[in-house]
């Protein structure tokens, strides 16, 4: 009998917590915008290239002490709620498409970054550009790593 009363009052409790939760309509663009807002250490940036399927470059540039190649200071992105980008001193304005899958600078010419993955403490930007020069296809891939601590 005991058991029973435990098992209702349980069952009570769960249904009251779940109809009591509010359930919001969550808009993609909004939710990574606000995400964003705030200051971004700048962790690495990895650079591709390759000709025709075969990878002829790939580098990796490091910022920061806690890098195993210190090769520049950190460099630190600010995203503000006016939609404005300020990178080594440049300000530039930027927006996020409404399903939040795609950043975009208004740099000349004008930049489209995929946001990769976005989580609590940590943010991938890449960036795609594919090239004909005769015969030959360039794949241009850039990533950048970005890291709140």
């Amino acid at each position: 009998m005991r058991k029973y009363i435990f098992s209702v009052a349980f069952f009570a409790f769960m249904a009251i917590i779940f109809f009591t939760c509010k359930k919001d309509e969550i808009n993609d663009q909004e939710f990574v915008k606000n995400h964003f807002v705030g200051r971004w250490p700048l962790l690495k940036t990895i650079n591709i290239t390759t000709k025709n399927g075969d990878t002829t470059v790939k580098d990796t540039v490091y910022y920061g002490l806690d890098s195993p190649k210190v090769v520049i200071p950190i460099d630190t992105l600010l995203f503000t709620k006016e939609d404005k980008y300020i990178k080594a001193g440049d300000t530039v304005n930027y927006t996020i498409d409404e399903t939040g899958d795609h950043i975009s600078f208004s740099t000349i010419p004008a930049e489209t970054w995929k946001i990769k993955y976005l989580r609590l403490k940590s943010i991938i930007l890449t960036r795609e550009k594919t090239e004909k020069k005769g015969s030959d296809t360039f794949i241009y891939y850039t990533e950048e790593q970005l890291i709140r601590n």
